[in-house]
Formats: C-alpha cells, structure tokens, sequence
C-alpha cells in the first residue's frame, strides 16, 4: 500500500493541496461538469472557529495547571469539572493528531478531503470546549442569571452555525455561471480569501 500510494501523482491541471492548509481552510478541492462546478471547502466559520477554541484551550488549560502549581484554591465541583473536560479534550486532540498529522509526511498526492476524518475529532473537540467556555462564564453569573443566560447563548451559537451555513450553501449545493469575482455570481462577496476557487 505504501509503494502503491507513494506513486500517485496529479493529473494534469489538478489542484491539490498540503497538510498545513487544511486546519485554516486555505484551498478547497474542485469537482466540475459540464455547467455545474462544485468546489469543496469547509465552512470558514466552524474551521476558524475551531482554530481560535484549540487556543483557548490551551490558555484555560495552562491557567488551570498554574492555579495547582502554585496551590490556588478552586472549589472542589469547578476542578473535578475541569480535569474531566480537559481529559476529554486531550483525548479528542490526540484523535484528532493521530488523522492530521501522519499526512506531513507523505509523499504522495494529497487532496482537502483527507482532512475530514481529522475534521471529525476536532469537531467533536470544539462541541466540548463550547460547552466549557458557555458553563464556566455562566458560573461567573449569579444563578438566576445564569439559568436564563445559558440557553440563549446555545441559541447564539447555533444562530451562527445556521447562518454560516446559510451564507455558503450555494458550495454546498454546487454552482453554475459567473465564478465569486466577476459580476451577477451566487458567490459574490463569498470569496473570502484570494486562494480559494470560487
């Protein structure tokens, strides 16, 4: 399997792609017809949002071991919380590692689909940290406060999902006609970096 792979190449004309542009949503992967294009790209909201919760784990997580380091008292519920989170998210990041990263290393032809198994983990990872995030600023809250808080911030969130969803549905769906650039697209104002083959 490793010398069959390793001898794939590109067809002629063909874009493929690199392991670092996956996680930031650089190039997507194209499927034309004859009048219908579809361009595979993931949702930039999710896939950049994905990015900005891994850095906040980390920060909540160095946080978090200072605190017992240098003995800080955190209540007993709030630790047994955060160890548990944070052994989820660990275990997410290593699924997560274990489908993205061997990709670095090979040699052969590699296309944006690669990453969705990888995509799965961090997905399921980033569920987990917004469920962290949204509890531990609504234990900030005085609880009848946060009673209310918490479900409307869940609605805010899935709001964004749905209209993110929304706004690149024609991707999702395919095109026809006039790419993002030119005038009277579907995609007009959708091409949100220079890369991508809208």
């Amino acid at each position: 399997m490793t010398q069959g792979n390793s001898g794939l190449k590109p067809k002629e004309g063909e874009i493929t792609s690199r392991p670092w542009q996956w996680p930031i949503n650089y190039r997507g992967q194209i499927f034309s017809a004859k009048n219908h294009r579809i361009y595979l790209l993931g949702n930039p909201v999710i896939f950049w949002g994905l990015l900005v919760i891994k850095a906040l784990f980390l920060v909540f997580f160095v946080i978090h071991r200072i605190k017992l380091k240098r003995g800080i008292q955190v209540p007993e519920p709030i630790k047994v919380y955060n160890e548990k989170m944070f052994r989820a998210c660990w275990w997410l990041l290593l699924g997560w590692g274990l489908h993205y990263l061997p990709f670095w290393g090979m040699g052969r032809v590699l296309y944006f689909h690669h990453y969705f198994p990888a995509f799965l983990f961090s997905a399921m990872f980033g569920g987990v940290m917004l469920d962290y995030l949204i509890t531990r600023f609504c234990l900030t809250l005085p609880e009848n406060w946060a009673v209310k808080v918490f479900p409307w911030l869940l609605v805010l969130i899935i709001f964004v999902l749905v209209g993110s969803f929304y706004l690149f549905y024609p991707l999702t769906f395919g095109t026809s006609g006039p790419m993002a650039s030119e005038e009277g697209s579907v995609m007009s104002g959708l091409k949100w970096m220079d890369s991508w083959d809208i």
